[in-house]
């Protein structure tokens, strides 16, 4: 009898001390920055950045990497804030209207623009990182206006990470947003 009334207390003791033990913090980074929003300045178009596709296994909250060249690792303890597709379509409407001095830069999914002017279609081929060395983004992409290509192109370029750390990591994502929205940008007159 004894012996059955130890089971359980042995099982409530067991969890207390399950939830006593320390999981490492996760961290969440995201894209997005803090720079002021563009002045208002003359009637610009209105544009919305996305849809955005991405790989499926880069697709997910924790940050990528690739290991030994074909191995892709997602970090544990270090993920994105939002989905990455969202911190990506972000980023990339923050910078493209700083890029062109628009005021009515949004990223899918949105409501605020009912009939944009201009849609900004992204089929990421690849947005990952290579240990702690680089980011590589690879992507192709379209200026849309009425469902009509007036601009695309395909982007290419890598980014060397400065630190051997997460923070580093994803300010070389950032560059790489960056650096495609400019690419964008010139196809937006």
């Amino acid at each position: 009898m004894i012996r059955l009334c130890l089971i359980p207390v042995a099982a409530v003791i067991a969890v207390l001390l399950a939830g006593c033990g320390s999981s490492p913090a996760v961290r969440h980074y995201t894209l997005t920055t803090g720079e002021a929003p563009v002045a208002a300045g003359a009637a610009s178009p209105s544009v919305v950045v996305g849809p955005i596709s991405l790989p499926e296994g880069v697709d997910r909250l924790q940050i990528v990497q690739r290991v030994a060249g074909s191995r892709a690792e997602p970090a544990q303890g270090h993920r994105w804030a939002g989905s990455l597709k969202a911190e990506l379509a972000r980023r990339l409407a923050t910078s493209l209207a700083r890029e062109r001095g628009l005021t009515r830069v949004v990223a899918a999914p949105q409501n605020s623009v009912a009939r944009p002017d201009l849609t900004v279609p992204v089929d990421v081929l690849r947005f990952d990182a290579d240990g702690f060395s680089s980011v590589t983004l690879e992507a192709v992409w379209a200026v849309r206006r009425d469902g009509a290509d007036i601009g695309s192109g395909r982007f290419s370029r890598s980014e060397p990470v400065s630190a051997q750390t997460y923070e580093a990591l994803v300010e070389a994502h950032g560059r790489l947003a960056d650096a495609l929205a400019a690419d964008i940008a010139a196809a937006i007159r």
